[in-house]
């Protein structure tokens, strides 16, 4: 019983770290592509277990002190009920993951970049217009930004360093 408990821990630890390693090679795929704002299908998501990430390049950042960072946005489908896991994921001039905001939906995904800020418009999926529809990235990557269809109805959102 000790040695199937264990099999199914190294087993466990295996898939993760198989599918975090898929993770950057389809992100610097999009990376190296260099296309702005078109949606890039990784997988097929099905109920026995496979899954689907859309990954879309915003483009460049750029801070008052030069900086750049690259803007991707990322919806991972999985699950049995085809859940979704939404990121902004933000890198350096050379391509490594500094880490990322996780949100709620994916309509609460940005849709552009405009003046060095990232923007988000109503989407298909909702006919929101955000009280705060800009995040300003001109003093660094925000630790927080608040985003919500009416002021006061909405959440903040924490930037997650990657480790």
């Amino acid at each position: 019983m000790k040695i199937h408990l264990a099999v199914g821990i190294v087993l466990l630890f295996c898939s993760a770290a198989f599918g975090q390693l898929q993770d950057e090679e389809i992100r610097q795929t999009v990376l190296l592509r260099n296309i702005k704002e078109q949606c890039f299908v990784f997988g097929k998501w099905s109920t026995s277990g496979d899954t689907e990430t859309h990954l879309t390049y915003l483009g460049n950042i750029t801070t008052k002190t030069n900086e750049v960072f690259k803007i991707m946005t990322s919806s991972w489908y999985w699950g049995p009920t085809k859940k979704v896991t939404n990121l902004i994921l933000v890198f350096n001039n050379k391509n490594k993951l500094l880490g990322n905001y996780y949100l709620n939906t994916e309509c609460e995904l940005p849709n552009i970049i405009e003046s060095n800020k990232l923007i988000f418009k109503p989407s298909e999926c909702t006919d929101c217009t955000y009280a705060i529809s800009k995040v300003d990235f001109y003093e660094g990557i925000p630790d927080n930004f608040y985003l919500g269809c009416k002021r006061g109805r909405g959440n903040v959102y924490s930037f997650y360093l990657n480790y």
